[in-house]
């Protein structure tokens, strides 16, 4: 058999174990003193005819609502069935008028505080965006990492399919998406999807078709308005200020739709004398 050695191995580093003791410093304490922060107190008391007078307001916008309701009946007796459901939306907005909750200013205000709970929730995907950097694509030649971010869904899109995306010229933030079908023998109807980076848990603007949505493309001067190609040739302008699912130009058998599938849109750029 092989013998072992008893010789003992020296140590290849030269290491030694040395203890020493350092000097601690002293601690100093240096006081300051800082004005306060300037404080406006204020304070209000509610009456009762403070609350009478306020719920009189009320009854008076809601009598005023009324009327324009009653007026507008009697001018258009006989009206069609897309102009009662206008005349109902005005009655509704009119009625919204004197209520707080359901006002302009407290949509505002919900879109303003639900976008900064969003930001606190996707902190870390900001930051990525902002600051990340992979240091080992100096040493890639010609190649480069992808960091996926945020995902983008809704559920009114399940089972369609993503035809079209484009980005808007004056929002950077903000993108149109157009959902259609490439199965030709299966089409169904089509949705468009205004999404934000400033909110990715819902879309910002949505509108339905009829037929799948095949491209996109918003206007590089006007930054409202969305032009829409379908599949079965409709070419419809959306304007996404107005919030409405109805575009502003549709065109038709009458406009000379024709009925091959719309593959791709551009608008053309205005010239400067007509502006």
């Amino acid at each position: 058999g092989v013998g072992v050695s008893d010789k003992k191995l020296r140590n290849q580093f030269n290491y030694s174990e040395r203890a020493s003791q350092t000097f601690n410093n002293p601690l100093r304490e240096r006081p300051t003193v800082t004005e306060p922060p300037p404080s406006v107190g204020f304070n209000s008391m509610v009456t009762q005819w403070e609350v009478f007078d306020a719920f009189l307001e009320d009854i008076e916008v809601k009598s005023i609502a009324k009327d324009k309701s009653s007026q507008q009946q009697q001018k258009k007796p006989q009206a069609g069935g897309g102009e009662k459901e206008e005349e109902e939306e005005t009655l509704k907005e009119a009625a919204k008028e004197g209520d707080i909750v359901h006002s302009a200013a407290m949509s505002k205000s919900l879109k303003v505080m639900e976008r900064m709970v969003n930001q606190n929730t996707y902190d870390d995907i900001a930051q990525d965006f902002k600051y990340w950097d992979d240091q080992s694509d100096t040493f890639k030649e010609g190649e480069g990492t992808l960091l996926p971010l945020w995902k983008f869904f809704t559920d009114k899109v399940r089972r369609k399919h993503v035809t079209a995306l484009c980005w808007n010229p004056e929002y950077y933030d903000l993108f149109a998406v157009g959902y259609g079908s490439y199965d030709f023998m299966k089409q169904g109807s089509g949705v468009i999807c205004c999404f934000s980076l400033k909110n990715p848990s819902h879309p910002e603007y949505s509108f339905t078709t009829e037929t799948g949505v095949m491209c996109l493309d918003f206007h590089p001067q006007h930054s409202s308005l969305l032009a829409v190609g379908c599949y079965d040739g409709t070419v419809m302008i959306f304007d996404i200020r107005n919030k409405l699912n109805k575009p502003i130009f549709q065109s038709t058998v009458k406009t000379g739709k024709h009925t091959d599938p719309v593959w791709q849109g551009c608008w053309q750029g205005e010239e400067p004398a007509k502006n």
